[in-house]
């Protein structure tokens, strides 16, 4: 396994307890899957529980999903805004909604947009405007994107916040991630080089007065720099490849590798 370098700034244990939340975020899922009930283990209070319908360009679902949680640690008082990533092919159809629509720092992937659109009153209302010494948005895949967004609703909304995300895909447009780095000062995502799903949607090239090239390829690239995506923070970086891209972008390889550096700084 690839070590971790832990830049200067980027708190270790914040990390491992949201990795952890993320954790449960799945297992809440799977409790919902399985049609059993499902609370929030260890000493966390959960302010608020939100669903979503997923969906994509063309349909939509009529069951709501959950998508996470808004949990408190009973001893550090810290708030976590909490998203789990793709576990349905409802959401996958989110995820290739790559259409990008109107967001007030600039233009967002769509599928990901609409998603969190029916979390956000939920949350805002949900995390405490005082009394909590830290707000951290977190999330893993798909729930990295939700998190960006969450993020900077926070901010909008006056919430001084702090994104800790994991594999996450490219949220926004090059505009949307200026604004976003310029508002929210502690934004960091953890990437594992092997991932594949960090490298989407495409950051595409400002071609800008050169000519493009001719054929299927100018015609694929011209509409593809309506799209142009940017990460937002500072990554994170780790080698890790488990033989798959399924086994390279699971959660647990993100939890491990942070561990690792935690016993490492021990």
């Amino acid at each position: 396994m690839g070590k971790i370098i832990v830049p200067l700034g980027f708190d270790l244990p914040t990390a491992l307890e949201a990795a952890d939340l993320v954790m449960q975020a799945y297992e809440q899922f799977e409790a919902f899957k399985a049609g059993r009930e499902w609370s929030l283990q260890g000493d966390y209070t959960n302010l608020q529980s939100f669903s979503a319908k997923a969906g994509g360009l063309f349909t939509e679902f009529d069951r709501p999903e959950p998508f996470g949680f808004v949990a408190q640690d009973n001893r550090s008082k810290n708030v976590f805004v909490t998203f789990r990533g793709t576990q349905t092919p409802d959401d996958w159809l989110s995820n290739i909604a790559i259409n990008q629509t109107a967001h007030p720092w600039g233009p967002v992937e769509e599928g990901f947009a609409k998603l969190y659109a029916q979390c956000s009153s939920a949350m805002l209302n949900a995390v405490p405007r005082t009394g909590a010494p830290k707000v951290v948005a977190t999330g893993h895949s798909l729930g990295g994107a939700l998190s960006t967004l969450a993020a900077a609703d926070l901010a909008i909304n006056q919430v001084v916040v702090h994104l800790y995300n994991f594999a996450s895909p490219r949220t926004g447009s090059p505009s949307f991630a200026d604004t976003f780095n310029q508002k929210i000062a502690t934004a960091w995502r953890m990437v594992n080089t092997e991932d594949l799903v960090t490298t989407v949607p495409l950051s595409t090239p400002n071609l800008g007065s050169a000519k493009p090239p001719h054929g299927l390829l100018g015609v694929l690239i011209g509409m593809v720099r309506k799209l142009d995506f940017e990460h937002v923070g500072s990554a994170v970086s780790f080698t890790t490849f488990n033989g798959s891209i399924v086994a390279n972008h699971q959660m647990p390889t993100y939890l491990t590798a942070l561990t690792a550096a935690q016993a490492a700084a021990a």
